[in-house]
């Protein structure tokens, strides 16, 4: 049985700057799947039912090992677009996750 690393994405979207969270993600997400990433659910945070709301962005992805994910977010490439997802976001959280 093979062991996949998932990684969960959480993100407060910055509403002044909708164009550098968009172009951010139509260049993120196509790298990460380049990647080795699969995507298994993307969704938009319509509100809390226990506990506070502080995200509005969840994208939870697959990948084959924490090496292939280590590959993608130390790349030359993602580096470029760091500073759009800084202006983007007012956050984001990049975490790696294993089952339980």
């Amino acid at each position: 049985m093979t062991t996949k690393t998932t990684i969960i994405v959480t993100a407060v979207f910055n509403p002044d700057q909708m164009a550098s969270a968009q172009e951010y993600m139509q260049r993120a997400v196509p790298m990460l799947i380049n990647g080795g990433g699969e995507i298994i659910r993307r969704v938009k945070v319509e509100r809390a039912v226990v506990g506070d709301q502080s995200y509005n962005a969840c994208l939870v992805m697959d990948f084959s090992s924490a090496n292939a994910v280590d590959a993608v977010f130390n790349s030359d490439e993602y580096a470029e677009i760091i500073p759009l997802r800084e202006t983007g976001f007012k956050s984001m959280n990049i975490v790696i996750a294993s089952s339980m």
